[in-house]
């Protein structure tokens, strides 16, 4: 038997649509000029970390604004992966 008056039974439960709402979605870009990505994407309120390998993390945008973004700018775009 088991000591714990909750064994077996959920303590807490959360609806899926509060439990990904507060998941990020991000889309992940590589770029050969991230850093001139980098300031244009931010100018335009997106979050954007860098990763290994020229990559970029961005929220806050969507592929198709940041594909947009950068062929304003002129910026080569190497790879462009929502996760």
């Amino acid at each position: 038997m088991c000591p714990r008056p909750a064994c077996g039974k959920i303590a807490y439960m959360i609806e899926v649509c509060e439990r990904t709402s507060q998941l990020r979605p991000d889309v992940f870009v590589r770029s050969p000029r991230r850093s001139g990505l980098t300031r244009v994407l931010t100018s335009m309120g997106a979050t954007v970390l860098v990763e290994s390998g020229h990559g970029l993390s961005v929220t806050g945008m969507d592929a198709c604004r940041i594909a947009s973004a950068a062929a304003a700018h002129f910026i080569p775009i190497q790879e462009l992966t929502p996760r």
